[in-house]
């Protein structure tokens, strides 16, 4: 079925240089400045670019608070998990997923977070996000050979050390050694991982 044209129109929007720029500046000055200093004038600044380019790019300001969240769920989450599934082996999937962990925009979230205290669209999607990393964390694990039941509680603290990091603003080499410590702590985990990686040995050979 062919688009109409409002439709290609929404469609160029969305996939423009223009608009990225814009979001990453969002996403940028949320890490900076916290959602208390998350304005048009501030993101605009952070691109150097002028307001007429803002509407040019979105409606109104809601319309980029919708589409910064939608670009943050998909940066952040979607794409993350979807590579993480394409992983080689169940225990280089643990160290690819401590990685992922680290390398996501905390200091943006955390901003985030104190903005889904006031907006429920916000908290909606945040909830969701928190709740997809959780289920991969778990399903991540099981696959490792970790009962299910154990590798449900490990996702829910693993989700806690994250989401206390943020909340924090601790230092990132704490939240790395946390969740190390986690892992290398846990017996079932252990001996989950010792057997995959002598699998992977034997496989090899």
């Amino acid at each position: 079925m062919d688009m109409s044209r409002e439709q290609r129109e929404q469609a160029a929007e969305e996939t423009s240089p223009l608009r990225d720029r814009f979001l990453a500046a969002g996403m940028q000055v949320l890490a900076r400045d916290g959602y208390g200093g998350f304005k048009q004038a501030a993101v605009c600044a952070e691109t150097g670019l002028t307001t007429g380019a803002f509407y040019h790019s979105f409606r109104n300001w809601k319309a980029f608070e919708t589409a910064l969240i939608a670009h943050w769920r998909s940066e952040a989450t979607d794409r993350l998990v979807a590579w993480l599934d394409v992983q080689p082996s169940p225990h280089e999937r643990v160290e690819a997923l401590i990685a992922v962990a680290l390398g996501l925009p905390h200091r943006s979230e955390a901003a985030l977070r104190v903005w889904a205290a006031s907006d429920d669209d916000v908290r909606a999607a945040l909830l969701a996000v928190d709740e997809k990393r959780r289920q991969a964390v778990a399903r991540y694990t099981c696959e490792l050979g970790v009962p299910a039941e154990h590798a449900e509680r490990l996702a829910a603290t693993s989700m806690l050390l994250l989401i206390g990091h943020e909340g924090a603003g601790t230092d990132l080499a704490d939240l790395e050694w946390s969740m190390r410590h986690l892992l290398m702590t846990d017996p079932y985990v252990q001996e989950a991982l010792a057997a995959s990686m002598a699998a992977a040995a034997q496989t090899s050979e």
